[in-house]
């Protein structure tokens, strides 16, 4: 049986859960998981807030430990730089839990630290933060031991409800290298035969009834809805949709996240079929490749 190694992104404020954080993260390890965030950062550096988003996107699992303080804000938000972070992991539909602090441990930790370890600035948005994060998967800390705990048990409970939808990261050796090289040689000469039938006029230029350069120009004007984080990318018709859907890069893993109504409407137009291009989707990728100078994407 393959051992997938999850990525987990882990969020909080820093300076007042150093001890905390280092807990989380040693828990992490020690379920044989990937943890990952942002000590090297500087919060409020918006090119570094676009590498934090990256970095969400990227992982698996987001995790927030939300102790007494809101942390730094963003200015256009209004918002914390944590607060931003959980957003945008609900925003993508990452799987995910928070451990908040609580009232009893806060107080030993304002005994011990002072009250540094509390936010004064801003505590409305504190308490509007946490109201929204403990109407969601929470569990709460007294001490390190239960952080420790509620990391491992939330991890194990993730793996369980999403274990067809995480993807992780797997040894080579543990996957089948050799399955996987042959698929790619067949799909690769498949590939390459439909080009040379296409180019000697060979392949069937219809799908749907309708000339497949008819097909692809009815598929550029048919306006999908595009909303964050595509604004200002030339993803705005059903053709556009189609290619990068089969990117294999970060595009492709937030269409699937996010836009999975197009990915249906490609099923209705025969293009693909549980997941995987149909023939008639085979071809149309084929042609599009074959007269890329026709298109402006």
């Amino acid at each position: 049986m393959q051992k997938r190694k999850l990525q987990v992104f882990v969020s909080s404020t820093f300076i007042d859960l150093k001890e905390e954080r280092q807990t989380a993260v040693q828990a992490i390890l020690n379920a044989g998981h990937i943890p990952a965030g942002m000590e090297l950062f500087t919060a409020g550096d918006e090119s570094q807030w676009t590498i934090i988003k990256r970095w969400i996107e990227e992982s698996d699992v987001y995790m927030l430990l939300l102790g007494g303080r809101y942390g730094s804000i963003e200015p256009k938000s209004g918002k914390s730089y944590t607060h931003l972070e959980y957003d945008y992991a609900v925003e993508l539909g990452k799987p995910l839990f928070a451990i908040v602090t609580t009232d009893k441990a806060l107080d030993e930790k304002v005994s011990k630290e002072g009250k540094k370890v509390l936010e004064l600035d801003n505590p409305q948005g504190l308490k509007d933060f946490k109201k929204v994060v403990t109407s969601n998967m929470c569990a709460f800390w007294d001490d390190l031991k239960d952080i420790k705990l509620n990391v491992n048990d939330s991890i194990r409970d993730i793996e369980y409800r999403y274990a067809d939808s995480l993807k992780g990261w797997v040894k080579a050796d543990d996957t089948d290298l050799g399955a996987s090289l042959e698929e790619l040689a067949r799909l690769s000469k498949e590939n390459s035969e439909l080009k040379l039938e296409l180019q000697n006029n060979k392949i069937v230029e219809k799908i749907n009834g309708i000339r497949i350069e008819e097909f692809v120009s009815f598929l550029q004007e048919k306006q999908i809805s595009v909303n964050y984080p595509f604004k200002g990318k030339n993803i705005d018709n059903l053709l556009f949709y189609l290619i990068a859907f089969l990117d294999d890069g970060d595009t492709k893993r937030i269409l699937l996240q996010a836009f999975d109504e197009h990915y249906y409407e490609l099923e209705k137009y025969g293009l693909m079929e549980k997941g995987k291009l149909t023939s008639d989707g085979k071809k149309l990728l084929v042609f599009i490749e074959v007269n890329k100078h026709l298109f402006d994407y």
